[in-house]
């Protein structure tokens, strides 16, 4: 049976890997994990040797902050891929660290190495494209104008689907939207303690500022990774409900479900929300350095892959010095008094859908991985 070495290095991919490998273990019963990963993929089998909080740094400066550390547990990982000389090697997504880790290996490893959730090289760092179509045997990627992205630039490609659909399709199966005599908002910081120190002290002062204007229910949800007293510990806060390390699994979707409007940081999340079908707005902010570093690369025209996948401005993106709380408060208000607003932007979200398809990501991901990997049965 054949042997994978995994690595995930965020909490999104630790869920998408995760899906993955059960699929994979469905093909090939009896198939061996190990890698880098979380709660999630131990869960699903994986052996890891370094957990996600070990590898999650976030910005530039981040980085050169521990460069030192990620460079040792850079170089334990190849060593321990020398050493097993698995079947495959499956990267997903992270790839400021996975590219790297795949271009090391390449120099002595000769099993397959596999990309699952593509580096968003149409975003920026087109450059990478070169080293990739060397290093990698195959690209998954998770977005329909990929394809002809890197097609277009050389390199073959499949899309499988976005691991968000089948999951969330399954989530709204089981749930209905609740009603509710109060406001109901869901505020999302994101997962890493350098993005909610910048972010979450600006959504809580809109927050409150919505909670005296409209008298709201206000739930935070918070990433398992970073202490429940850590998110107490901003100030406003008091009154809000903190969603950490719940018993249901599907508690943070079914916060976002039933809420009127979400205010999250760019990323996953804004995915997660139009598949739902809840009216957001977005925010972000980082360090001035990483800002201009980003500013000067980055190709795109929107920060949300909701609105690059529409290609227009569905959702309003407050970013840096924009991210005020007179802003968040202004935008918030519209979506909850103005109804004819908030369902134009639920009509984009299900023309979201039919741009995405229906396809589990997990199933086909996982039989192309196999057959890669000489097991089909």
């Amino acid at each position: 049976m054949p042997d994978f070495f995994i690595i995930a290095g965020e909490a999104s991919g630790d869920l998408h890997a995760s899906s993955l490998v059960r699929a994979i273990s469905d093909i090939c019963p009896g198939s061996k994990f190990s890698g880098i990963g979380g709660k999630e993929m131990r869960a699903s089998g994986v052996n890891t040797i370094f957990d996600i909080n070990e590898v999650n740094f976030i910005g530039f400066t981040s980085v050169v902050k521990n460069f030192s550390a990620i460079r040792r547990i850079m170089g334990l990982t190849v060593e321990a891929i020398r050493k097993q000389d698995p079947t495959v090697v499956i990267l997903v997504d992270f790839p400021g660290f996975n590219l790297r880790i795949a271009q090391t290996i390449r120099k002595f490893y000769r099993g397959k190495i596999v990309y699952y959730i593509a580096p968003q090289v149409w975003a920026w760092h087109k450059s990478r494209i070169k080293s990739m179509k060397k290093m990698l045997d195959l690209l998954l990627v998770v977005f329909p104008f990929e394809v002809p992205f890197f097609k277009k630039e050389g390199m073959e490609s499949a899309y499988v689907g976005h691991p968000l659909i089948t999951r969330i399709n399954s989530f709204l199966s089981g749930h209905k939207r609740l009603s509710s005599e109060k406001i109901r908002i869901s505020l999302l910081p994101g997962s890493r303690k350098g993005e909610v120190e910048s972010i979450l002290p600006e959504m809580i002062k809109a927050a409150n500022l919505l909670d005296s204007k409209y008298d709201c229910e206000i739930k935070i949800l918070c990433t398992p990774h970073l202490d429940e007293d850590y998110y107490k510990s901003f100030e406003g806060v008091e009154k809000f409900q903190l969603i950490h390390k719940p018993q249901d699994p599907d508690a943070n979707y079914l916060s976002i479900l039933n809420s009127e409007l979400v205010i999250t940081k760019s990323g996953t999340s804004t995915l997660e929300c139009a598949l739902i079908g809840t009216p957001f707005l977005v925010v972000y902010k980082t360090s001035p350095v990483n800002y201009f570093i980003g500013k000067n690369l980055v190709e795109v025209k929107y920060i949300s892959i909701v609105n690059l996948l529409l290609d227009k401005p569905a959702v309003k993106e407050y970013l840096q010095q924009d991210m005020t709380t007179e802003n968040i408060l202004s935008e918030a208000s519209r979506i909850i008094d103005d109804k004819d607003y908030s369902q134009k932007m639920q009509k984009e979200f299900k023309l979201l859908r039919e741009i995405l398809g229906s396809m589990n990501a997990s199933q086909t991901a996982a039989m192309k991985i196999c057959c890669l990997a000489g097991c089909n049965s």
